[in-house]
């Protein structure tokens, strides 16, 4: 819970306390009640209401009735009203643990974080997958920064209102690290890095990644792709969603064949979506009104993403010359890099091993002699695998996992709540998983497109100094040769 949230349950709880033990102290009362009042104004106008804390709301309300009103009302009215105040506080606490204001942590880099969204529309393209008031394909991006260090504007909202469901509200209200429209530091220009979300996600699905990112010296652009993502706000008011999107990874109603096929199709898609946006921000560059102005080095160009937006971005890699490097977390590589390879930089970081390779199914075949669910799952997680590490064999890479992850831990969506469950995140710590996914992210990038000397991507087992080039014990990890190394960068 947030500072003023804490005091507002804190002066709640100090009225009711009054009330039971001093019943006639109605000085003290009005005392607890007016400092329930600055903490709740305080919590309005400087962190924003949320639906957990409705509870506490109406709880405030009806301590209101019984200080005006408590002189006058019978003892067991105040009993049954002290009792509401008590189970409605208690009840904000319990859904303020299940669905918590969650934190970021304060990203580790020299520079301050700055946040800016941009409405991109393709005109050589047309919309095909949902409707667009002008026939032609829209794109919401957002970039984070690095900022200057003295700016006075506020911190950046997590998601707008509009881009979350009505149990997700409170997000809109949660403030992240980075502030809002602040501008560019000086100096630069940056590298640039594109990301891509995972399927029906969204573009600040990895908020955790990209100030932290951005607070070392990088730029990086997350892309929402259009009805392939989650609710997207155009500036019109317009919201697009991904109800039709197909579902991509599901072997319900499809063979492995049909899948790869399907999930290379929208790769595709998605790539060609990240090629525009990257178009885009060339102008931009270019343009003294924009900015990002002078601000972009584009010959020091990444490309990330997370499970389908991985694959996305290795696609992105595959077809871009402009691309240096790429990231796929935990991502099956559709696309033509699971045929070809990738004769660039890559790094693949995958859940816990487990996951990635799962043992045979016990039942192969589904009644009517077609492969089960489960088979299909297997021998598909088994292809992907063998194809990511047979172009790194070729052409070089990194592999890792983490042990203890599931999908989700690699987005803020494992920040959400306690409950596994509901999170679907794994048994590390969701802190712990961000530090290891970081820590890989920003030596990878700052080795290929600063020239950075990095002993984190060196090391392999049996080496001297395993174990303290590689601090994390979850991670299993290994380095393929073959990709020659970047020369320093020149400022």
């Amino acid at each position: 819970m947030r500072p003023f949230e804490i005091l507002s349950c804190v002066f709640a709880a100090s009225a009711i306390f009054v009330v039971l033990l001093a019943p006639v102290a109605r000085r003290l009362l009005i005392l607890s009640y007016a400092l329930l009042i600055l903490a709740l104004g305080l919590h309005f106008g400087l962190e924003g209401a949320h639906w957990q804390l409705i509870p506490l709301y109406l709880s405030g309300l009806l301590l209101l009735v019984l200080a005006l009103t408590g002189r006058w009302l019978p003892r067991w009215a105040s009993t049954v009203t002290v009792a509401l105040c008590s189970l409605m506080l208690v009840a904000s606490l319990v859904l303020s643990w299940l669905m918590p204001m969650f934190q970021f942590p304060k990203p580790s880099g020299q520079y301050a974080v700055g946040t800016r969204i941009f409405h991109l529309v393709d005109n050589n393209r047309a919309e095909e997958n949902g409707p667009s008031p002008s026939g032609s394909h829209e794109l919401m991006v957002q970039a984070w920064y690095p900022a200057e260090p003295t700016v006075p504007n506020r911190r950046a909202v997590y998601q707008r209102r509009k881009e979350v469901t009505d149990r997700a509200s409170y997000r809109s209200v949660l403030r992240t690290n980075a502030f809002q429209d602040a501008p560019i530091r000086a100096g630069g220009p940056y590298p640039l890095l594109i990301y891509n979300p995972g399927w029906n996600g969204e573009r600040t699905e990895g908020t955790y990644q990209m100030e932290e990112l951005a607070s070392h010296g990088f730029i990086v652009v997350a892309v929402d792709h259009t009805f392939f993502g989650g609710l997207v706000e155009f500036p019109d008011g317009r919201v697009a969603d991904s109800r039709n999107a197909p579902p991509i990874g599901s072997f319900e109603h499809s063979s492995v064949a049909e899948q790869w096929a399907l999930g290379g199709k929208y790769v595709r898609i998605e790539a060609q979506d990240d090629v525009f946006v990257l178009d885009q921000l060339e102008a931009m560059n270019r343009d003294p009104s924009s900015p990002l102005f002078h601000k972009l080095d584009m010959s020091r160009v990444g490309a990330m993403g997370f499970s389908i937006g991985g694959a996305a971005a290795v696609q992105m890699a595959w077809q871009d010359p402009r691309i240096k490097a790429v990231l796929n977390m935990d991502g099956w590589e559709f696309g033509d890099v699971a045929r070809t390879g990738l004769a660039k930089p890559m790094m693949v970081i995958y859940e816990d091993k487990r996951g990635v390779m799962p043992g045979r199914p016990k039942e192969t075949a589904a009644p009517g002699g077609q492969p089960s669910v489960e088979s299909m799952n297997w021998q598909f997680s088994l292809e992907d695998y063998a194809n990511v590490t047979n172009s790194m064999r070729q052409h070089g890479g990194f592999l890792l996992f983490i042990a203890g992850t599931h999908h989700v831990d690699f987005t803020d969506r494992s920040l959400f709540s306690p409950i596994h469950s509901w999170t679907g995140r794994g048994s590390l710590d969701p802190l712990r998983v961000h530090t290891i996914v970081n820590a890989y992210t920003q030596a990878f990038f700052s080795h290929y497109l600063y020239g950075t000397n990095e002993p984190i991507l060196e090391a392999q087992p049996g080496n001297p100094g395993f174990g303290k080039a590689v601090p994390f014990k979850e991670v299993e990890y290994q380095h393929f040769d073959g990709v020659s190394p970047p020369k320093a960068h020149q400022p």
